[in-house]
């Protein structure tokens, strides 16, 4: 899509795309993205130690369907309409009417499927089929994401995730009285429905105020298709990569049953928030690595380079971190329902620490990708990621149960990964030498004290806790690191 923003010729100053904001988003959404994991495992931990692992599944299971209808109702046109809008700031209420138009019939399908699951009686117990409606009608106010757009291109995230804070802090202390009342996984879920609706809510509060006006469009505009048209390939590509990481916990759900399902989601749940910090990490990348793609600025290269070796760094240490402490952190979390005996979450969770290695990295790989305009080849990467996957799952989930659909996630992260950085190297946008050592080179010392701490899983924990941050403040000042920051100075002031 380089079309989108071939009129830009530099960054405005003091603007939206200007380093400043940049390295400002991505520390507000690093801070935010830290708050909303110490809520997210908290609650994570008391529900899982106090509900039966059906009703654990079933909780993972709405949120999951949630998490897969806002890649749908994205559909590739948030990415388009964020450089649209960053290349002719006169075209901003335009462009989010269509979008807002087109989220809102896509909305009304993911309604009427999942009123239709509701309804069919594929769930035989009445408050999970009511939990189910009503997360029907709340994926439908989801359309109102609209106004996420606003924030990513104006670079003004601070409402936003504060609104997003407070209502995950709401959901967990409403989980706790709920949880002291015996309330079932059913009323959790609703719980969940309730303060997602609310979250949304406050979003558009927050984004009509930014703005200065309330987005507005006909259920019929004429802008939908051609958004639709501009958007899709990116769009099915992000359902499929979407689908693929999910998919086998809907295996597990059909083949093994819901227990098998929580077991699964016990060790994923822990691991998401670290994927979404990845995403939300290279977001603010897009309009940036676009408009330098645009004017031909070396800064391109430089912020591939410099942001793909950082996350890796990161996930290497991630990697480690599972594999040593998993064992002692999934029984300081949920004690013994997922830490031993039948629905044991242990080797879950290291095979999905080990497919971190992969999926932490793809996020600036992918943004790479879209700020040249190959929409095609995402595309492909994600629908061959999704049958690996299916047929991965196929074969492994009768056989090897949650671990098994965790090994065939690995997997299909290591193909995406490895399609990425391919492109990446033939193209000469990345290169592989010894300057990727120093960003290895944590992740090993610290595998290499864990070993040593094999008898002392308490210590291997604290170091662990420790060790990570240090690591990170070293990270960040190594040469590519320093290259990228004055780069994105340069293109700002030039």
């Amino acid at each position: 899509m380089p079309a989108l923003i071939s009129g830009v010729r530099r960054l405005p100053k003091g603007g939206e795309l200007s380093s400043n904001r940049v390295v400002e988003s991505q520390a507000v959404l690093t801070l935010a993205l830290v708050g909303r994991i110490v809520l997210f495992v908290a609650v994570t931990s008391v529900l899982g130690r106090t509900l039966a692992p059906a009703d654990f599944g079933f909780v993972a299971l709405i949120a999951t369907c949630y998490t897969v209808a806002l890649e749908f109702l994205d559909m590739g046109t948030g990415a388009v309409a964020t450089r649209r809008i960053a290349a002719d700031r006169a075209a901003e209420r335009t462009t989010l009417s269509e979008l807002l138009a087109l989220r809102r019939l896509l909305a009304t399908v993911l309604l009427a499927a999942m009123l239709a699951v509701a309804l069919s009686g594929y769930f035989p117990r009445h408050d999970q089929r009511w939990a189910l409606a009503a997360a029907a009608f709340g994926i439908f106010l989801l359309h109102l994401t609209t106004y996420q757009v606003v924030f990513q291109v104006r670079q003004a995230y601070r409402q936003a995730v504060l609104v997003g804070l407070a209502a995950q802090l709401g959901f967990a202390l409403a989980s706790v009285v709920a949880i002291r009342l015996r309330a079932s996984g059913a009323t959790i879920a609703l719980l969940m429905v309730a303060f997602q609706a609310l979250q949304v809510i406050g979003i558009r509060w927050v984004g009509g105020r930014l703005l200065g006006y309330r987005v507005r469009a006909g259920w019929l505009h004429p802008g939908t298709l051609p958004l639709l048209k501009a958007g899709w390939l990116l769009g099915l590509a992000g359902v499929s990569y979407k689908l693929a990481t999910y998919a086998g916990g809907y295996f597990l759900w059909e083949m093994k049953g819901p227990e098998a399902f929580a077991s699964f989601n016990a060790a994923q749940r822990l691991l998401v928030p670290l994927t979404e910090m990845a995403w939300l990490f290279v977001t603010p990348l897009i309009a940036s690595m676009s408009v330098a793609v645009a004017i031909g600025s070396t800064s391109f290269r430089a912020q591939l380079d410099a942001f793909a070796k950082f996350l890796l760094g990161i996930s290497a240490l991630v990697a480690v971190a599972a594999y040593f402490v998993g064992p002692y952190f999934m029984h300081l979390l949920y004690g013994d329902h997922y830490s031993s005996g039948p629905w044991s979450s242990v080797g879950v969770l290291r095979w999905l620490g080990f497919g971190c290695l992969f999926a932490l990295v793809t996020p600036v790989m992918a943004v790479g990708e879209l700020a040249h305009g190959r929409n095609g080849a995402l595309l492909f990467t994600g629908l061959a990621a999704l049958a690996v996957n299916l047929a991965g799952n196929s074969w492994a989930v009768p056989t090897y149960g949650a671990e098994g659909a965790a090994a065939v996630l690995c997997a299909t992260e290591a193909l995406v990964f490895a399609v990425l950085l391919a492109r990446c190297l033939a193209r000469g946008e990345l290169g592989i030498g010894t300057a990727w050592i120093g960003y290895l080179l944590p992740a090993a010392l610290l595998a290499a004290v864990m070993t040593m701490l094999a008898n002392s899983p308490l210590l291997q924990f604290v170091v662990a806790c420790a060790w990570g941050p240090a690591a990170l403040l070293l990270i960040v000042q190594l040469p590519a690191q320093k290259a990228c920051r004055a780069s994105l100075a340069e293109d700002a002031t030039g």
